[in-house]
């Protein structure tokens, strides 16, 4: 198993907001080493790349608008 593999596996038993910590870590790797991210490609990602750079941010289950909203709005933010 390489790298990817072994932190999509990881990060997949995470809770949501440790997943999004794991990302602000990449990302902040990223600026700090100087690496483009993904979305800095000039050019057009495939359907494979996006699903692997966003494999592990996949929600345990769906919602509405209304639902995201409404968690925005109770933790201070609005659309």
């Amino acid at each position: 198993m390489n790298h990817l593999n072994e932190i999509t596996t990881h990060s997949k038993k995470l809770p949501e907001n440790l997943q999004k910590e794991v990302l602000d870590f990449i990302c902040f790797l990223e600026k700090r080493y100087s690496f483009k991210s993904v979305t800095q490609n000039k050019h057009e990602l495939t359907d494979e790349e996006i699903e692997q750079a966003c494999g592990i941010l996949q929600a345990p289950h769906g919602v509405t608008l209304e639902q995201m909203d409404e968690a925005i709005k109770k933790r201070g933010g609005s659309l």
